[in-house]
């Protein structure tokens, strides 16, 4: 038990808080230029359409990667970075919770509010795969260091309850999204996922479940085109 205290981050992220609404602020802004600068396709998403708008996600990590190594003692020491053995095998138990759990309630409101169609190339190629890289590798880093890293770790300096911390950062996680048709699902997947950093008190956990619940979408695009 020790030995597991002592691999748990810090909880004196003064700088989380502004680290979070910097991020947070940045991807907007930057996805405003981005639709802005890229007109709309006239048909299925394809070649630079599918890559260029993850760029604003990219601020997502950036900014809490920058203020840990200024002002902090670098992700490894603040946010659990790295996942250990433990990590992955909790990560992994939340994040198959979290398909479960994404996909029933996804089927429940699709009852009510019917998914938004987003189609994408029908033909696999290299911006294909860079694109279903980014949702497996690229977004559980950078979502995982901005909502259950930077502010996580504000809202437990500030001594928050970690199951309201747990409802808050799933909260922020939907929302991330700007998808309300998968509001309810989101939530829940988020509430699954930030189970794994509530147990490990670690992102790598978190990590490895987000990386696990965009597993399925991941293989379900490639295998529609």
């Amino acid at each position: 038990m020790d030995e597991q205290r002592q691999q748990h981050p810090p909880t004196d992220l003064a700088w989380g808080l502004t680290a979070f609404l910097l991020g947070f602020g940045l991807y907007y802004l930057v996805s405003l230029v981005i639709v802005g600068f890229l007109p709309a396709p006239s048909g299925p998403r394809s070649g630079a359409r599918l890559v260029v708008p993850l760029v604003a996600n990219l601020f997502l990590g950036l900014v809490p990667w920058w203020f840990s190594r200024r002002r902090g003692r670098g992700v490894l020491a603040d946010f659990g970075f790295l996942p250990t053995r433990r990590d992955v095998l909790v990560g992994l138990v939340c994040g198959v919770a979290s398909v479960v759990v994404g996909l029933i309630i996804a089927m429940v409101v699709a009852q009510v509010i019917p998914p938004q169609a987003s189609p994408i190339t029908s033909h696999v190629d290299a911006w294909l795969i860079g694109y279903v890289a980014f949702l497996v590798i690229g977004a559980p880093v950078t979502e995982e260091l901005l909502v259950r890293g930077a502010l996580w770790g504000a809202l437990e300096r500030y001594q928050v309850p970690r199951l309201t911390i747990l409802a808050l950062t799933a909260l922020i996680f939907a929302f991330l999204h700007l998808d309300p048709s998968r509001l309810a699902s989101l939530f829940a997947q988020g509430v699954a996922i930030g189970a794994a950093r509530l147990v490990t008190g670690r992102i790598g956990a978190s990590m490895v479940a987000h990386a696990t619940n965009n597993l399925l979408p991941g293989i379900v695009t490639l295998a529609a085109t």
